[in-house]
């Protein structure tokens, strides 16, 4: 009897910096969910971080970033024998697929990408200085997504507009070459963001963002925690809007968050006994992370295993998906003529003179 195959899931993080709640509640809570009912796919993207950090120095730092990542993935939950964990680099296929979904996507709808920009301002980029890469860095995110056939990606908020961009190739591919590619679909968390707290001055008025440096880390310990959620400003009692440490209720106390914040503007409990309240619970929701992210690391080789093991799999789903392009387009018939036409001729070489007389 033919096992149905799972549906595919596929979403990754750009290792330039450790993973932090906003992450958590954003996709990660979301990828171990899907880990039985889904084929995952998650990947380590060396390549998506070159777009914004590609000095020498800054790519020597790679293999402790990486590490550091998967590290991360492993400690939430992230199972390796259910998720497929992978380096992007390690998968040429994925290139030679960017490059050709680059021909089919007009200058023009990248520059409407807000996210991209955003990108830019983080690292310290002027207009000028934006390398085509980070340009096309929805392309090669379209590239990694189709590669694999991923019909559900997992993304925060500010990044379903590239899951679009992933659909609007496929969609077109299949129309002009034949179907080739699942069309994706985004899914986005009930808390698809956190604030940050105020590690940067007014780092609480933005997003928790790693290239900011306002996060609360997944591997920070008990007290860096404590020491970091104590930096958010308290509203008055009765203040409108959604404060930055009520946002943390919201996420991390979800049965208690309307309550807390009812009491506080009723004045039954006062500031200190929210942080209190706060801090407790997402350290409670961090203290098994920590062990587990303990026992990996201490099992020494166990995390490049896992990477190795990931990658050649990814390399195997992804050049069976560009063999399949390749084939779509014409590329490989191109290819494969021109082989015929020479081995042909190299036979013909080796006929005899006169026809008939071997000797």
């Amino acid at each position: 009897m033919t096992v149905a195959r799972k549906p595919r899931l596929l979403t990754g993080d750009r290792p330039t910096g450790p993973l932090h709640l906003g992450h958590l509640v954003g996709t990660l809570q979301n990828r171990v969910a899907l880990q039985d009912s889904h084929e995952c796919f998650l990947i380590v993207a060396d390549l998506h971080s070159l777009t914004t950090r590609s000095k020498r120095e800054q790519i020597l730092e790679l293999p402790g970033r990486v590490r550091s990542m998967v590290l991360d993935l492993l400690s939430v939950g992230i199972d390796p024998a259910r998720s497929t964990i992978y380096l992007q680099s390690g998968v040429p296929a994925v290139y030679d697929l960017a490059i050709l979904l680059q021909m089919l996507t007009p200058v023009a709808r990248l520059s409407k990408i807000d996210t991209i920009k955003d990108m830019a301002r983080s690292a310290g980029l002027a207009e000028s200085e934006v390398p085509m890469g980070l340009l096309g860095y929805p392309v090669l995110q379209a590239a990694d997504i189709l590669m694999a056939n991923a019909e559900l990606v997992p993304v925060g908020g500010d990044n379903e507009i590239h899951v679009q961009v992933a659909q609007e190739l496929a969609q077109h591919f299949n129309e002009a070459y034949g179907p080739v590619f699942a069309v994706p679909q985004p899914t986005i968390s009930s808390t698809p963001s956190l604030p940050g707290v105020n590690t940067i001055p007014d780092g609480s008025a933005h997003k928790m963002s790693k290239s900011l440096g306002n996060t609360i880390n997944l591997e920070d310990s008990s007290e860096e925690v404590a020491r970091k959620l104590r930096t958010l400003p308290g509203p008055a009692p009765g203040e409108p809007g959604r404060p930055p440490l009520f946002a943390f209720s919201e996420a991390f106390l979800p049965a208690e968050a309307d309550d807390l914040r009812r009491d506080y503007d009723r004045g039954v409990i006062g500031f200190a006994a929210v942080q209190d309240r706060i801090i407790t619970a997402i350290d409670a929701v961090l203290a098994p992370f920590r062990e587990r992210r303990a026992a990996f690391a201490r099992d020494r080789g166990r995390v490049e295993e896992i990477l190795v093991d990931g990658t050649i799999t990814a390399r195997k789903v992804a050049y069976e998906t560009l063999g399949r392009v390749r084939e779509a387009m014409g590329l490989e018939p191109l290819w494969a003529g021109l082989v015929q036409a020479t081995q042909a001729r190299a036979e013909a070489r080796k006929r005899p003179v006169y026809p008939g007389r071997e000797h």
